[in-house]
């Protein structure tokens, strides 16, 4: 394991689970706040030649989250559990706190616990500026699956276009996100 900026110093983060800005609305166990995500070293390294290989086309990559500890997980089941639902609005607007779990949107258990996936999106390098991918990080519902029917071409170019990038070195989108 590897903190993300001592070998992708390109990649920019913003780890949504260290505050509010979330679809729990509040800090989530196991994140002591800052700005360094951990990831896998090979996982890092894979995100350090994404992240060259879009800036020669003026775009960078901005993360939300990497590692995410066990505890973290059973922070969210918790929150599942309870009657909790003032985010629902804004990150959950078509299920229920149940159907997050039902409809995959969150396992009991994730690949980001072993350091090999990361929540991402695109951003303009000279602005700062995220892409628009049709919807918000942490958005659980249909129109974040990566060929979400009801998204706009230019939406779903900006999908492929990280796709893309992702994959060409060696990592494989979750179909369910578009990150």
């Amino acid at each position: 394991m590897c903190y993300l900026d001592e070998v992708a110093p390109l990649v920019r983060v913003d780890l949504k689970y260290c505050g509010n800005d979330n679809f729990v609305g509040r800090p989530i166990a196991g994140y002591t706040g800052g700005s360094r995500a951990v990831l896998r070293k090979d996982t890092a390294l894979a995100m350090k030649q994404a992240s060259e290989n879009l800036a020669k086309e003026g775009l960078g990559l901005l993360v939300w989250d990497a590692y995410r500890p066990a505890r973290a997980m059973k922070d969210f089941y918790a929150w599942s559990e309870t009657s909790d639902d003032r985010t629902k609005s804004e990150f959950y607007p078509n299920i229920t706190k149940k159907e997050i779990y039902e409809n995959r949107y969150i396992g009991l258990m994730s690949e980001h616990s072993w350091g090999v996936a990361v929540d991402l999106t695109l951003v303009d390098l000279k602005t700062g500026k995220e892409l628009d991918m049709g919807g918000r990080h942490d958005l659980l519902d249909i129109v974040s699956a990566t060929n979400s029917p009801l998204i706009t071409a230019e939406q779903r170019a900006n999908r492929l276009k990280l796709k893309a990038a992702m994959e060409a070195v060696g990592l494989r989108n979750y179909s369910k996100e578009w990150w």
